[in-house]
């Protein structure tokens, strides 16, 4: 009798591993063959599923970007000050330290998304779905506040910016951000906005 496979746990542990390659040996080392050794299967069990590896990298990006929104939607449920919320925002946008798996996936899949249309439409829309939940709690801290503050849209792409160069330098240079250190620039960059 053939084996019954669940395939959305079979897909679950797939990524897991090609995670795992990535965020150890970069885009590049990231082959059929690595994650297949990485995985101890063979490489016909990812033929099931992907047929290149670009389909890898974007299912890669899309499964962060969702356990990411998952658990953003589950700390915010529990977070009741809007200025709280922005900065829950910040900082699950940023890595926690150097060896943050979904920042060193996010960076690789930057650099495929310059030159891939599909990947970077994917890009365009998570950031676009991260954009609305700063813009929704900015919104409400500004209305909290009582500030006058009409240029929420500015404000918004500036903490995109400020949290993707934390991302970029907090990842390539763990040893120099120690969490204090972050805790204090993520404070820092909050408080230009007031916040």
């Amino acid at each position: 009798m053939p084996k019954i496979v669940d395939h959305d746990q079979r897909r679950a542990e797939l990524i897991q591993v090609i995670l795992k390659v990535m965020s150890e040996h970069g885009l590049a080392g990231t082959t059929i063959r690595t994650i297949a050794r990485a995985g101890g299967f063979s490489s016909g069990v990812l033929s099931h599923y992907f047929t290149n590896k670009d389909e890898m990298v974007n299912f890669a990006f899309g499964a962060v970007a969702e356990a990411i929104f998952v658990r953003v939607d589950e700390r915010l449920q529990k977070t009741k000050s809007p200025k709280d919320r922005v900065r829950l925002l910040v900082e699950e946008l940023v890595p926690s330290n150097g060896t943050d798996r979904e920042s060193i996936v996010s960076i690789a899949f930057w650099g495929t998304a310059l030159h891939d249309p599909d990947l970077r439409s994917q890009f365009h829309e998570r950031y676009e779905n991260w954009r609305n939940y700063l813009r929704r709690e900015l919104v409400a801290a500004v209305n909290e506040s009582g500030s006058d503050e009409t240029n929420v849209d500015d404000n918004v792409e500036l903490l995109v910016s400020l949290a993707d160069g934390f991302l970029i330098s907090w990842t390539l240079d763990p040893k120099r951000y120690d969490s204090a250190m972050r805790q204090r620039l993520i404070t820092k960059g909050l408080k230009l906005f007031d916040l």
